[in-house]
């Protein structure tokens, strides 16, 4: 999707930073603003909710962040598990031990001290060596669950 309104946009805080300063300055009910433009801004800013990560400019390759996608569509289904952005790292957690085998062939690994699974792209690899916990790697980077909705009997991905 080409964006008009989200360029240079590098996190979800970042995405909702310029959403709310978008809003504030084009919605219909304030002065200068229009129906047109907001309708614009909220379609361009749903989209990136729904895809947040593959847009988004990283350090990293942006071939990297296209197989979020695949990877996340190989557990989506599994019962019990919890699935959240963080940053730029895919983290599950929950019920997770009857499904180590599917998420291993997903090409998740196992962090025992966070009793988590965790995804990311060999480019994205941590450079830091001290240990952080699963809480302060939330308030640093951010969070969002992404969870399963059935609507009209099609499964679609949203994130909370």
């Amino acid at each position: 999707m080409k964006t008009t309104y989200f360029k240079n946009i590098s996190s979800i805080e970042e995405l909702k930073k310029r959403y709310k300063e978008l809003a504030l300055k084009f919605h219909p009910d304030r002065q200068g603003g229009d129906t047109a433009t907001m309708q614009e801004i909220n379609n361009e800013y749903e989209y990136f909710c729904e895809h947040p990560s593959f847009e988004f400019k990283h350090e990293g390759d942006k071939e990297d962040l296209i197989i979020y996608p695949d990877v996340i569509s190989k557990i989506i289904n599994l019962k019990g598990i919890i699935i959240e952005l963080i940053g730029a790292w895919l983290w599950v957690s929950g019920e997770t031990k009857q499904h180590r085998i599917i998420l291993k062939g997903a090409g998740f690994w196992y962090a025992p001290k966070k009793q988590m699974w965790y995804f990311r792209p060999e480019n994205f690899k941590s450079k830091n060596h001290k240990p952080l916990t699963i809480t302060v790697i939330r308030s640093k980077y951010g969070s969002d669950v992404i969870k399963q909705k059935e609507q009209n009997e099609k499964k679609e991905l949203i994130l909370n």
